[in-house]
């Protein structure tokens, strides 16, 4: 596989798996009416209908992440067989695809819990449905964390505690699981393509 077809097939899968778990997330804290929400509603009901139809939230969000974890399972299956000479084994693929969503949800809220700090500092009172959308994606994160802490002098340190929450995860995820347990014996001839 070219670089330029490797580059277009995984830009469209990591594409896909973004919309599919945003949506995870969005359709049970982001009001139905927010014009980010129903866009990516639209964009990702043709991916969930053929695996199954529901008006349901929960059981949109379970589909979203079934076909989330199928379409990276999938793709890494692909790329192994393409590229490498021995590759994971059908248990480890399928670990090495629930880390990978994994570390997406954590990347998602890591760039979010950024945006919502920045919007509620420079512009703290605008509402766009970006913001609204970001706002309402992160505050179920952020208040647990608000619950626990005091607020010194009106400042709020959720957003800061939360990314290095998430950093603290992801590390262990990438540096420890996968490095370590599920690639061990993987042969490949363009390995940094396929991590």
């Amino acid at each position: 596989m070219t670089d330029l077809a490797l580059f277009l097939f995984t830009t469209l899968i990591d594409f896909v798996l973004l919309l599919l778990v945003i949506r995870v997330f969005s359709s049970r804290w982001v009001s139905e009416y927010n014009q980010i929400n129903k866009t990516i509603g639209l964009m990702t009901n043709r991916l969930i209908s053929p695996i199954g139809k529901s008006s349901d939230p929960q059981k949109l969000a379970i589909l979203s992440i079934i076909l989330a974890l199928m379409i990276e399972f999938f793709s890494g299956l692909i790329l192994f067989r393409m590229n490498c000479i021995k590759g994971p084994d059908v248990f480890d693929l399928f670990s090495l695809s629930l880390l990978s969503i994994l570390d997406l949800v954590l990347t998602i809220f890591f760039f979010s819990i950024i945006l919502h700090a920045i919007f509620t500092w420079l512009i703290p009172n605008q509402h766009s449905a970006l913001s609204d959308f970001i706002r309402q994606l992160v505050v179920p994160v952020l208040n647990p964390i608000r619950r626990r802490l005091p607020v010194p002098a009106g400042l709020d340190f959720s957003p800061f505690i939360a990314i290095v929450l998430i950093q603290s995860v992801s590390i262990l995820i990438s540096q420890n699981l996968t490095s370590k347990i599920l690639l061990d014996g993987i042969v490949c001839a363009n390995f940094r393509h396929l991590v």
